[in-house]
C-alpha cells in the first residue's frame, strides 16, 4: 500500500494553495489572539515547526479548540481557485497497482475537496486525517502504527510519500519505505523523487 501526504505532495507547491491556507491561519490567529499580523504569522510558523501543526500548537499553548481553528481557517480555503484537475497525476495514480491512501495533518473535508479538485478522489481507499490522529499531528503521533493496524499490513509493505522529511522519520523507523518528494533532496536515509510523476519508476510499479 502507499500512503500519500496531501499538501505540496499531491499538488505542486507553486499552485498557491498552501500559501492561501497560511494566510487564513494567520488571519485567524491575529483576530483570535488580538495580535498584529506579523506576530500572528510568527506564531503560525513557530507552532507548526514545534508541534507538527499549528492547530495542535494553538490548542496546547492558548487553549483554542482544534475544531474551532480548523473550521475558521483551512476549511474556508477556496481550493478550486488554486487547484484544477491534473490528468497526468490521475494517470500516474491509476497506473499504480498498490492500494492508495491519504495521510494528512489537515481535516477530512479539506482533503476530500482537494482530491476532488485534482480529479483523483476515486483512486484513494481512505483518508487518515487529523481526526484519526486524535488531534496529534505527524510526526508527533502514534497514528503511523494505528494506520498499519487499521489497514492490516506489515510496515515493510507500506510506502509513505511526503514533501516534509521530518514526517518520514517515524515511518522509516517502523520499517516502511519512505520517499521524499520535491527539492531539496533528503538528508536522511530516504528515497527521493524530484517530481511525483516519477514515483512508478522509483517503486518499480
Amino acid at each position: 500500500m502507499i500512503l500519500f501526504d496531501l499538501d505540496n505532495t499531491l499538488y505542486h507547491p507553486d499552485c498557491g494553495l498552501q500559501e492561501a491556507g497560511d494566510r487564513l491561519i494567520t488571519r485567524f490567529i491575529s483576530g483570535r489572539l488580538g495580535v498584529t499580523w506579523d506576530e500572528a504569522d510568527r506564531i503560525r510558523v513557530r507552532t507548526w515547526r514545534q508541534y507538527g501543526a499549528t492547530a495542535r500548537g494553538l490548542q496546547v499553548e492558548f487553549g483554542i479548540p482544534q475544531r474551532e481553528f480548523l473550521s475558521l481557517s483551512i476549511e474556508r480555503v477556496p481550493i478550486e481557485r488554486y487547484v484544477e484537475p491534473d490528468p497526468a497525476l490521475e494517470a500516474m495514480l491509476r497506473s499504480l497497482p498498490q492500494r492508495l491512501y491519504v495521510f494528512t495533518n489537515a481535516t477530512r473535508s479539506y482533503a476530500e475537496r482537494t482530491l476532488a479538485a485534482l480529479g483523483v478522489a476515486e483512486h484513494f481507499e481512505e483518508i487518515f486525517d487529523i481526526g484519526f490522529a486524535n488531534g496529534r499531528p505527524k510526526p508527533h503521533c502514534d497514528c503511523y502504527r494505528r494506520i498499519i493496524e487499521t489497514v492490516g499490513v506489515e510496515p515493510r509493505r507500506v510506502a509513505l510519500i511526503e514533501d516534509t522529511e521530518a514526517n518520514l522519520e517515524p515511518a522509516g523507523q517502523m520499517g516502511m519505505v519512505t520517499v521524499k518528494v520535491g527539492p531539496p533532496p533528503p538528508e536522511g536515509n530516504h528515497l527521493y523523487v524530484s517530481d511525483l510523476l516519477a514515483l512508478p519508476d522509483l517503486l518499480g510499479a
